[in-house]
């Protein structure tokens, strides 16, 4: 069985060799295999030497894993104190094979040792996974394997007491040994199965949910996210705003410098915006130059603050796979979330935001309050005038006269 696994995870590393953690998972599934190899099929009358001789598989076997599942949820895997723990953990063993002839202690180490590199994995991943189902199963699995690292050689010895070499293969510890690795292995393997399962349909998404050209979000998923995040923002009183950019006179560029630059250009300012939004936002392509972002826990101040952030690093920005010195400029609208307002009607108001900033010369940003405020100065001068043409216009010499 965990030769299968550690088939399982070299065939899927062969799928996706960007990935490196599943190789480091086959090769912990390999290094177990020739643990449980050397412990089932050496002979009775190695005695003490096979828990000494499967304890560097073992042991490697867990870092190995460790390095794998870490790795895989972007955890810094804490290779130098595993190793440390593992040579320790045989110097500790070298030591107490020499004292008395129960091979109790030896097994003591052996566990103790694997138990501590797993303590440390299920901390980190704790830390750094996800709170889904797949996560919260591999979580579970890492602590249950912990557990059972400490837990079966006490029970063990309560049912054995001191184990003499000659009889570790008909002791209540092998039998354990080997039915709960069993059944363990198995379950440990289907949740790093899953995850890895995960992984591909998590990346198969991404692959068809970015624009190719600009590496944002395309307009569906784009609308789709800011849709969700915009209803979490009304029930959670969060405040959201909305940043559209638009590179201004793309169609010249196209027309002058070719569809090639232009591509470059839409890619370069794809990159440009990635490296500049949060983690927190979300960006997307939601035309041919047009792009938006849905700033998260900011108001209109602050998205336009990126706004003048994008707009000025626009200027300076190298088109890429061109030698021309193209320069380009782009504008931007900004509208703050209103309590309540749902994703189309903060888009209305962020392009006309975009269209104010087109009327007013291009390379700038206009914001929708702005917009708003000046709409409210022509309301107001609008109705001055009308009060003015309904009041009485006779000359106020003849009016107050007599």
């Amino acid at each position: 069985m965990t030769f299968i696994f550690a088939t399982a995870f070299l065939v899927i590393w062969a799928r996706d060799k960007s990935r490196a953690e599943n190789l480091a998972l086959s090769l912990g599934w390999l290094l177990l295999t020739s643990g449980f190899s050397i412990s089932i099929l050496s002979p009775s009358q190695w005695g003490r030497a096979i828990p000494a001789i499967t304890y560097a598989p073992y042991a490697l076997s867990a870092i190995a894993m460790s390095w794998g599942v870490l790795t895989r949820v972007g955890a810094k895997p804490p290779v130098a104190a595993q190793l440390w723990i593992a040579f320790t953990g045989f110097a500790t063993l070298m030591l107490v094979q020499n004292i008395g002839g129960s091979i109790v202690a030896d097994l003591y180490v052996t566990n103790l040792a694997c138990a501590a590199i797993f303590i440390l994995t299920a901390q980190l991943f704790a830390q750094s996974a996800g709170r889904d189902l797949v996560e919260r199963y591999l979580l579970v699995m890492l602590i249950l394997n912990t557990a059972q690292l400490f837990i079966r050689p006490v029970i063990s010895v309560l049912f054995d007491g001191p184990i003499l070499e000659e009889a570790y293969r008909e002791s209540t510890y092998y039998f354990a040994f080997n039915w709960i690795f069993a059944f363990g292995s198995v379950l440990f393997g289907l949740a790093l199965i899953a995850g890895s399962v995960k992984d591909q349909v998590a990346a198969l998404h991404h692959r068809t949910s970015r624009d190719a050209l600009s590496g944002l979000l395309m307009r569906g998923e784009f609308e789709a996210q800011v849709e969700h995040a915009l209803t979490r923002s009304n029930g959670e009183g969060i405040t959201a705003s909305l940043v559209i950019g638009d590179l201004d006179h793309f169609k010249q560029v196209n027309d002058i410098w070719g569809h090639q630059v232009g591509d470059g250009a839409i890619a370069s300012f794809g990159k440009m915006v990635s490296k500049m939004i949060r983690p927190s936002d979300i960006a997307g392509r939601i035309g041919g130059e047009e792009f938006c972002v849905l700033v998260w826990n900011a108001d209109e101040t602050i998205a336009a603050r990126l706004a003048h952030r994008l707009k000025s690093s626009t200027k300076t920005l190298e088109i890429s796979n061109s030698a021309l010195d193209v320069r380009l400029t782009a504008s931007f609208g900004v509208a703050e979330q209103m309590r309540g307002e749902n994703y189309r009607s903060l888009f209305a108001r962020a392009d006309k935001a975009l269209y104010a900033a087109k009327q007013a010369g291009r390379d700038c940003v206009e914001r929708a309050s702005e917009e708003m405020s000046q709409n409210d100065v022509m309301r107001a001068a609008h109705a001055s005038d009308k009060l003015l043409l309904n009041q009485d216009l006779t000359p106020s010499s003849e009016r107050y006269a007599g």
